[in-house]
């Protein structure tokens, strides 16, 4: 079934099709909200809390716009709305020292001679970058994962944020400053 009568179901209350459309996007809408949230356990929630938005506003959905784009767009105002308030409230400090935290969406690559060495390396690489990723602040990190890790253009993440293009450069320039920055550091 194509992506269109896939949402036009989801429209007209077939819930198979929601079943469908949340199997066709859980593995990028996942590891999106790993990446903003930093921790499985609030990357589930914000998960769970986007598509029961996606649920309520299906129906607003117009297929002029990418249904991906959409989607992140739902989740990057979920996130902006209730866990940034969240976060603040509670002033939780994150641990992200323990490897069992990893996200299981992290794809393991082997590029040498010796896999087991070069597996270990990029976890460690991935951990840095993910360290670095929580350190800058959430319109920034929100960008860096658009663009690097869910691969969508500078258009696509304007649409999505709903922001201008040029704002979207602005804020992707500096994020990859401050990521240089924040990585030059810790090593």
């Amino acid at each position: 079934m194509d992506e269109r009568t896939l949402i036009i179901g989801c429209q007209n209350g077939h819930k198979e099709n929601f079943a469908l459309l949340i199997r066709n996007y859980e593995q990028a809408l996942y590891k999106y909200c790993y990446y903003l949230t930093g921790n499985e356990q609030s990357a589930s929630d914000l998960f769970q809390d986007t598509w029961l938005k996606v649920m309520m506003k299906i129906r607003l959905y117009k297929d002029e716009y990418k249904f991906k784009n959409w989607l992140l767009s739902i989740a990057s105002n979920t996130y902006r709305d209730f866990y940034r308030k969240k976060k603040r409230q509670q002033r939780v400090v994150k641990d992200y020292s323990d490897s069992d935290r990893k996200s299981s969406e992290m794809n393991q690559v082997h590029t040498g001679d010796n896999p087991v060495e070069d597996s270990v390396l990029l976890d460690e690489k991935k951990e840095e970058v993910h360290r670095a990723l929580q350190t800058i602040k959430e319109h920034y990190r929100m960008v860096i994962v658009l663009y690097y890790f869910e691969e969508l253009s500078i258009n696509e993440i304007s649409e999505a944020l709903k922001i201008p293009k040029g704002t979207v450069k602005s804020r992707l320039n500096q994020a990859k400053k401050l990521m240089r920055k924040t990585m030059e550091v810790d090593t």
